[in-house]
């Protein structure tokens, strides 16, 4: 058994040798340097950079491609920008054409072949000649096209990568840059979705976004920045058709999602319409812009979020060294803190140096871990989030828990008013007037037990310290 499989084995070698002999003698040139060239057929034969000039004439136009300093660009027509990458390449494949066979040395009859009103590619040499290359129908077994040199009756087959690289369409040829832009040039974003707004936000500033609408208060940019990174990221999968009759048929007559963002100089509106792959490409359409496209979905997560998911909002939230005093009703009884946190004239803070203080009282000690129980009540009392959105006329009545900031900017106060909803939320209104907000009031983190909680150690500590 052993050497019947060593037999085998030493079979297979042998074969191997074999074939790589056969390879090597096929290819070998007649001086023995290397690989023979004489069963190449080459149509065409030239380096790009002997190229001045290509034009492709097809049933969609014509496409004159030229260069400009080392790049290649699009000279005719001119109502679109090309993709660079796509022009390149057509120009290196126009450069140098192999055939794979010659099947008519002369034909007669072109149209057997497709060639009888073929696709034009002519290169302009920079010696001031000119090749032109037809290419005709694809073969019936589908293993390349039919391709001649005009003025000549020798019908060829090129390979098929070859071939449809050159017989590009106009749709092909256009960029696929959307637009250019940084997220942080992005200051507007707003979300339209299924016919009504989901959201506007504006930034303030350097980093700081502010909602607009449906309710009033600071975003998260962290929540909205991936929103932000897919409009300005966002590339062309394929373009569909220009000039659209029909919209309708690709969801874009009444888009599904509308966002419109600006910068300081230009405004964007992008619509997407129905999924031509789910969960893969969606059809998609920039105002302004006649062209239907696809786009990738990929970054889109966030389409059918709930709006409490999409954005972070806090019941208020300050800085505390922009607060004076604060005025706290919560269990009927109201307390009242003093605010002094030291700055240095460079801006630097000591937290030893911190005043605070509860009632009079002073506030200002720190715990058995360095940390001060002031700045965890405080981080407790503006970090009062979200829970669920609850837009509408809410009248003020009788709250549960009052905030009153004294601010050392404008407003100057401001008063945050927890109202009871029902046994599981409440109401939020500043100053008055109600936000839209609802909380929970059972919640810890980021809720109203939690300020209870840190209130106690806090109060705690004040009556401790002799």
């Amino acid at each position: 058994m052993k050497l019947y499989r060593n037999a085998i084995i030493l079979a297979v070698i042998v074969a191997l040798l074999g074939g790589a002999y056969y390879f090597i003698s096929r290819n070998k040139k007649p001086d023995g340097s290397g690989s023979d060239t004489r069963d190449i057929i080459r149509i065409l034969d030239y380096t790009s950079d002997k190229i001045e000039k290509v034009t492709v004439e097809n049933t969609e136009g014509t496409f004159v491609i030229t260069k400009k300093d080392k790049n290649w660009e699009l000279a005719s027509p001119a109502d679109f920008k090309a993709d660079a990458s796509k022009l390149s390449s057509i120009v290196i494949n126009a450069s140098s054409v192999i055939a794979d066979k010659v099947v008519d040395e002369d034909a007669k009859d072109l149209s057997l072949y497709g060639l009888g009103k073929p696709v034009q590619i002519t290169l302009k040499i920079t010696d001031g000649t000119e090749k032109t290359l037809q290419i005709g129908d694809e073969t019936p077994t589908k293993g390349g096209y039919y391709a001649k040199l005009k003025n000549s009756g020798k019908v060829y087959v090129i390979d098929t990568y070859t071939a449809e690289t050159l017989l590009v369409k106009r749709l092909e040829l256009k960029d696929k840059t959307l637009y250019t832009l940084k997220p942080e040039d992005v200051i507007s974003v707003s979300m339209d979705r299924k016919g009504s707004n989901l959201f506007k936000a504006q930034k303030n500033g350097d980093a700081d976004w502010q909602m607009l609408a449906p309710i009033q208060g600071n975003m998260n940019a962290s929540a909205l920045g991936p929103m932000i990174d897919a409009f300005t990221k966002t590339t062309i999968s394929e373009y569909i058709e220009e000039n659209p009759a029909d919209l309708s048929k690709y969801g874009l007559a009444n888009p599904a999602y509308i966002f419109d963002f600006s910068t300081s100089s230009a405004n964007y509106r992008l619509l997407l319409g129905s999924e031509k792959e789910k969960g893969s490409l969606v059809y998609a359409k920039l105002e302004g812009s006649n062209d239907v496209f696809t786009i990738s979905e990929t970054a889109y997560n966030f389409l059918d979020k709930p709006l409490k998911e999409i954005i972070e909002i806090f019941a208020y939230i300050v800085n505390i060294d922009q607060v004076n005093k604060i005025e706290l009703t919560m269990d009927r009884k109201t307390t009242t803190f003093g605010l002094d946190v030291y700055k240095d004239a460079e801006g630097k803070t000591d937290t030893d140096k911190d005043k605070f203080t509860m009632n009079g009282k002073d506030a200002s000690m720190k715990d058995k871990d360095d940390k001060q129980p002031f700045r965890t009540f405080y981080q407790a009392l503006i970090g009062i989030g979200l829970d669920e959105i609850d837009v509408g006329d809410v009248p003020m009545s009788a709250p549960e828990v009052t905030v009153k900031y004294y601010l050392k900017s404008a407003p100057g106060t401001m008063k945050v008013d927890l109202v009871s909803k029902d046994a599981n939320y409440y109401y939020v209104f500043r100053n008055d007037a109600y936000t839209g907000i609802l909380v929970k009031k059972n919640k810890q983190d980021f809720g109203v037990e939690g300020l209870k909680a840190t209130y106690k150690i806090l109060e705690d500590a004040v009556n401790a310290k002799k």
